[in-house]
């Protein structure tokens, strides 16, 4: 007896929610956290680390001043340990969960044992609303999926394993790469995965699902590098302007410049405009200013603010050309930060001469930054023009046309296709019918016998080399998937098939944690499973 399909989903979903199968998968990043059960097509709760909602209302003058804090009411979880102590210090300095200095001692003095302690207690405190607020399960009965960066430092995989293993007791935890998870859900196995963060841009190049990690490349380039030079230009470049008193124009202060706040204007303002001014070394940024403001086309943004100090409301004229332009940082480069595109060209010149192609014409973007409009697009531009005029790249100048994204539907650079035959069978007898009219007498009599299988395979290969050289459009799913959850939604997937790799258990865990240098470099992932596909 068959059920209905009805009957079917009941299961599925009575399995989903009530057993323990499922694993937890956490991607945790410097300024989101994402979190849910594996299986699922998108993570259950974006967790912001920036300040709170009612921070921002502050600034923008919608709430009455009060002291910003992570999201919840101060309670039992809230010590008055290190954590406490310096966010009451200056809570506007802790939008970012870790940076990738934690080993160093900070411009205020803070230790790394200090800077480590507070990094365990905010984790602590974001983890508990995880299993008790989102997720609503035990931390006890499921195991975890780590999404990391390969470059991550060891402290913070230490630190996570201490909060998870110690303070959660969960049973046991996985580790997986990032780039390799998000390259597994477009369906291939080769392929560089570009990860545009918030502290760092990294390029990983991927063959048949093992990460080249000797041939990763990155540039500081990023999220943090784009919110510092936006920053830079709403101080130079934006005045206030008093509601109440229009010819009043004041500089927009330091204190309303926020993590937070900055990133509220490269998300709802920003975007990558296309390529039509390139920046050089012998001219001052004011020039270059001076020629995006003549050039831009974009409309003016006003945004409304509230001055603390003069207890007024004001309007911030953010120009169109800072909309359009402000992402420049990112494509230009120096000997202290490489570029973007200077990033990924040199991850792929590392790489093989053999792999160089598959690995150019199969690029995949993710991360927060990813998302800006138009960025993917920019991206594209900068490389093509790149491998063509610049003579560091002469040994991939040949690939300026193979240069192709994952999750492009079509290249418009290529020209449309022939229009399909009328009957592809009738075309193909004519042309057997005219390769072997074209063959002497004898060598039709030995195509006839049954010796004739190297004739005959030799006519395949004229024939496949014909269908090949007719110019195609590149084709593929699209964009399925956002670029900032692509690494959640690769752990859920690898978690849903039972294959995550080696796991560290709560009862073999003694402090250390295994890293990509002192282990498989897979990140644990069994390959045979993968290269069955």
């Amino acid at each position: 007896m068959s059920l209905p399909l009805t009957k079917f989903r009941d299961l599925s979903f009575k399995s989903s929610i009530y057993g323990i199968e499922e694993r937890i998968v956490l991607d945790i990043g410097s300024c989101y956290l994402k979190c849910g059960f594996s299986g699922e097509a998108r993570p259950r709760k974006f967790i912001s680390l920036h300040l709170s909602e009612e921070a921002m209302d502050d600034y923008l003058g919608l709430n009455p001043p009060v002291v910003p804090h992570l999201g919840h009411p101060c309670g039992e979880r809230c010590s008055d340990g290190v954590t406490a102590a310096l966010r009451a210090k200056d809570p506007t300095k802790y939008a970012e969960l870790y940076d990738l200095d934690l080993m160093r001692v900070t411009s205020q003095g803070y230790t790394e044992q200090d800077c480590l302690k507070m990094l365990e207690d905010r984790l602590f405190e974001y983890l508990y609303d995880v299993y008790f607020k989102y997720l609503l399960t035990d931390p006890k009965q499921r195991k975890v999926i780590i999404c990391e960066s390969p470059l991550a430092p060891i402290a913070l995989k230490e630190t996570i394993a201490k909060v998870l293993f110690k303070k959660l007791q969960v049973p046991s935890i996985s580790f997986a790469p990032t780039h390799l998870l998000a390259l597994l859900t477009t369906g291939t196995a080769t392929g560089l995965v570009v990860d545009c963060g918030h502290l760092e841009t990294s390029a990983l190049p991927i063959f048949s699902t093992r990460p080249l990690t000797p041939f990763i490349q990155s540039t500081p380039r990023a999220g943090k590098f784009l919110s510092n030079h936006l920053k830079h230009l709403l101080r130079t470049m934006c005045p206030i302007t008093l509601v109440d008193n229009p010819t009043d124009m004041r500089v927009i202060p330091e204190a309303m410049l926020t993590d937070a706040f900055l990133e509220t204007i490269k998300t709802r303002i920003l975007f990558a405009s296309p390529l039509m001014i390139t920046a050089r070394d012998d001219v001052s940024q004011d020039e270059m200013n001076a020629k995006y403001r003549d050039m831009s086309g974009s409309t003016e943004v006003h945004v409304e603010v509230w001055l603390q100090e003069e207890q007024a409301r004001g309007v911030l004229a953010i120009p169109g050309w800072i909309r359009e332009r402000a992402c420049e940082c990112l494509f230009t480069g120096d000997e202290d930060a490489e570029s973007v595109t200077t990033c990924i060209l040199d991850a792929v010149l590392k790489a093989p001469s053999d792999l160089r192609r598959p690995l150019i014409s199969s690029l995949l973007l993710i991360g927060g930054t990813a998302q800006l409009p138009n960025f993917q697009n920019r991206l594209l531009q900068e490389l093509r023009r790149e491998l063509q005029t610049n003579k560091r790249w002469n040994a991939l100048s040949g690939l300026t046309e193979a240069v192709r994204f994952l999750d492009d539907l079509a290249d418009p650079s290529q020209p449309p296709p022939p229009p399909p035959p009328a009957s592809t069978a009738t075309e193909m007898e004519k042309e057997l019918l005219a390769d072997l009219e074209a063959l002497p007498a004898r060598s039709r009599s030995s195509l006839s016998a049954s010796g004739a299988g190297s004739n005959r395979a030799s006519l395949q290969v004229d024939r496949r080399r014909k269908r090949d050289a007719v110019p195609k459009v590149y084709e593929s799913s699209g964009r399925v998937f956002m670029p900032n959850c692509r690494g959640w939604i690769g752990g859920s997937l690898i978690g849903s098939l039972k294959a995550s790799g080696p796991e560290l258990l709560r009862e073999n865990y003694n402090g250390t944690v295994p890293d990509w240098s002192t282990s498989d470099i897979t990140g644990g992932i069994p390959m045979p499973l993968y290269e069955a596909q």
